[in-house]
């Protein structure tokens, strides 16, 4: 009688994955994403399903296996989204990568002196400063210029245009009028635009005269 040695042996592995797109990913308003993520271990193989940190996915997306797509992205549609792969071996594998919508929104400016609080007229002689701040997505990509009447605005020993240090002031530029005169008088257009392109361009018209008294 022959002795017979029986081994069962069983391989299994926790799961990974890759995510075949950039970190953050910054699209325009309107455009179709897709979010690739395939897996690169584990056995048995791992299930892949796709999370946002909004509750849920938009109710307009469309998950193809590892493939999450994502058509007409909106706003409301920005945040973190990750891959998750299970196979019930060891923790899950997750990975997660952000969408950002790029977008131009409220804008404000202020006048210093300010003659809407203080009773105080703009007065020729007298240095005058423009602030114009506009909330931005991405904030980086934010760029100024400035129009007088109509006509683009470069910086000069009277006019001087800045940028405020985004940890300061985030979104703001600065027109600085030194020793105002008449020839000075007119409509000062604050046009904030994305590097990015493919969203419009946000303008504020400020109106500068001895009785400055409205925004247009």
């Amino acid at each position: 009688m022959k002795n017979h040695t029986w081994c069962l042996s069983s391989f299994v592995a926790s799961p990974s994955i890759k995510l075949l797109v950039e970190d953050p990913i910054v699209v325009n308003p309107g455009q179709t994403v897709s979010l690739v993520c395939i897996n690169t271990g584990g056995e048995p193989p791992p299930i892949l399903t796709w999370v946002s940190t909004n509750d849920s996915l938009p109710q307009r997306s469309v998950v193809n296996g590892g493939t999450l797509t994502l058509p007409s992205i909106t706003s409301d549609e920005a945040g973190i989204y990750s891959c998750v792969a299970s196979n019930n071996v060891g923790n899950p594998a997750k990975k997660s990568t952000t969408i950002v919508v790029r977008a131009l929104n409220r804008g404000r400016f202020w006048i210093t002196p300010d003659p809407y609080h203080n009773d105080d007229n703009i007065q020729i002689g007298r240095e005058v400063k423009i602030s114009c701040q506009v909330e931005a997505t991405p904030p980086e990509e934010l760029t100024f210029s400035w129009l007088k009447n109509g006509r683009a605005l470069r910086s000069s020993e009277r006019m001087v245009i800045t940028q405020t240090d985004p940890d300061i002031s985030p979104g703001t530029t600065n027109l600085d009028i030194i020793d105002l005169k008449f020839t000075d008088f007119g409509t000062y257009t604050c046009v904030a635009a994305l590097k990015g392109g493919g969203i419009p361009d946000f303008s504020i018209d400020v109106n500068i005269s001895s009785t400055t008294d409205k925004l247009r």
